[in-house]
């Protein structure tokens, strides 16, 4: 499985990030943090895939409901135990997501994972 660096960079430089995952606009898994195992990126990925497609059409519904059109941004979901997980579309209708910890600073977060999907970082990884 491919480990690209900016993904290494994300979860090492980046306080609070657990793991992350690139995922194509299909649900195929395009790269892992490392100790991401196989199957569970595979799973997370079509999981990725689903909320995004839940994302966009709470867009449609939003952009109906104030006469305005945006493109989906991100979701985030926390669990029961305080860790969140942040997803993001890119450019390329590519997604990147992230597990954090309960102390993290998903502000910062978000705005690097918005930072990353909004570069060529992403989209470059995805050739």
């Amino acid at each position: 499985m491919r480990h690209p660096q900016f993904l290494k960079d994300l979860v090492t430089g980046t306080a609070g990030t657990i793991s992350a995952i690139h995922v194509s606009p299909e649900g195929l898994l395009l790269g892992s943090s490392p100790g991401v195992d196989k199957d569970e990126a595979d799973h997370w990925a079509a999981v990725m895939a689903a909320l995004q497609a839940v994302s966009n059409r709470g867009t449609e519904i939003i952009g109906r409901c104030t006469a305005g059109s945006g493109l989906w941004g991100h979701s985030v979901i926390e669990d029961r135990s305080g860790r969140t997980l942040i997803l993001v579309g890119a450019n390329d209708d590519s997604m990147l997501a992230v597990v954090c910890g309960r102390n993290a600073q998903l502000g910062d977060i978000a705005a690097r994972l918005v930072e990353l999907a909004d570069s060529t970082v992403a989209v470059g990884a995805a050739a």
